[in-house]
C-alpha cells in the first residue's frame, strides 16, 4: 500500500523536527517541561491573589528563573506538613520557601538562597511582653504551625516545657488561623516570621490591628531555599542550571525589584 503524499510530507517534517530537537539537546525540550512546585500560603514569600493566581516574592523569583531555563512552574499551595510529605515522594520537583535541617537535607538538594527571614512572637498590643529568656515565658499558651521548621533553641524550649501550653494548627493558612487566636484570646503567644505575620495585620487590618510583636528575634536570621526532591528525575542537573540562573537573576537586580514589590527589605543574601 503506497503512503499518501500528505502523509509523506507529515512525516518529513516530524522528522525534521525530531533531529532538531536532537540537536538542541535537553534544552530543547526545555519548553515542554512542567515543573509542580509545592507551597504553603505564606504571604507575602507566597499565597493567592484575589483572582486565584499564586503570587508572592519567592513565588516570582522561582517562576521566572525556571522561565528562563525553559520549564513552566506549576505551583500549587497547600498545607505545609502535606507538601513536605509530597516533595519527600518526588510527586513535586520541588518546594519552597524552605530553611535548612538535617532531617530535610536528606529528602532534598538546597538551591542557592532565595530569600532570608526572622522569626519573632505576635501578641496583643495590650499585653506587655518584652522577653529576653524562655524562662519569661512560662505561663503563656503558644501557637506554631504543624510540621514548620523553627529555631533549635526554640524546639529545645518547646520540648523542655518551657510553655504553658502549645497549639500546633494545621492548616493552609496556619498564619492566619493562629493570629486569629491570638486576637480571640484563645493564645497568648503566635510564634511567626515577621513579614508574613505583619502583612497579614495589614491586610486584615480591622480584625487584627489590635496585635503587634515583641522585637526579641528567636534564634538567628535563617535563609530561605527552593528544595528540590531527591526522587525528581535528573535532579542534580536541574539543580545546577539553576542556581546559575537565580545568580544572574540577582546580579541584574530582578530579585531586588520583586523584593521592593511586595515590601521586603533586601537584606539577606
Amino acid at each position: 500500500m503506497k503512503t499518501p503524499r500528505s502523509s509523506v510530507k507529515q512525516c518529513v517534517a516530524a522528522a525534521c523536527a525530531l533531529a532538531v530537537c536532537l540537536a538542541g539537546g535537553v534544552s530543547a525540550w526545555a519548553g515542554d517541561k512542567v515543573l509542580p512546585i509545592g507551597a504553603s500560603q505564606w504571604p507575602p514569600f507566597e499565597f493567592t491573589s484575589p483572582e486565584g493566581k499564586t503570587v508572592g516574592s519567592d513565588t516570582e523569583i522561582i517562576e521566572q528563573v525556571l522561565k528562563r531555563l525553559g520549564y513552566t512552574p506549576n505551583m500549587q499551595l497547600q498545607p505545609w506538613k502535606r507538601v513536605e510529605v509530597y516533595g519527600a515522594k518526588g510527586e513535586f520537583a520541588a518546594i519552597y520557601s524552605v530553611i535548612k535541617t538535617p532531617e530535610r537535607e536528606k529528602l532534598f538538594i538546597y538551591s542557592d538562597p532565595i530569600s532570608s527571614s526572622k522569626t519573632v512572637f505576635f501578641k496583643r498590643k495590650s499585653d506587655a511582653i518584652n522577653w529576653q529568656s524562655y524562662d519569661q515565658l512560662k505561663t503563656r499558651r503558644l501557637a506554631v504551625g504543624g510540621g514548620y521548621a523553627y529555631p533549635p533553641d526554640f524546639v529545645a524550649a518547646m520540648k523542655n516545657g518551657m510553655f504553658a501550653s502549645i497549639k500546633e494548627t494545621f492548616d493552609n493558612q496556619a498564619e492566619l488561623a493562629n493570629l486569629r487566636q491570638l486576637k480571640n484570646g484563645l493564645v497568648d503567644l503566635v510564634i511567626c516570621e515577621v513579614n508574613v505575620c505583619n502583612y497579614l495585620i495589614k491586610t486584615y487590618p480591622d480584625e487584627l490591628g489590635t496585635l503587634d510583636h515583641s522585637p526579641t528575634v528567636i534564634g538567628k536570621t535563617e535563609l530561605m531555599y527552593l528544595a528540590f526532591s531527591r526522587q525528581w528525575p535528573n535532579v542534580e542537573p536541574l539543580v545546577k542550571a539553576f542556581n546559575a540562573e537565580l545568580a544572574k537573576f540577582i546580579a541584574d537586580g530582578s530579585r531586588a525589584k520583586i523584593f521592593k514589590t511586595y515590601g521586603i527589605p533586601v537584606d539577606g543574601k
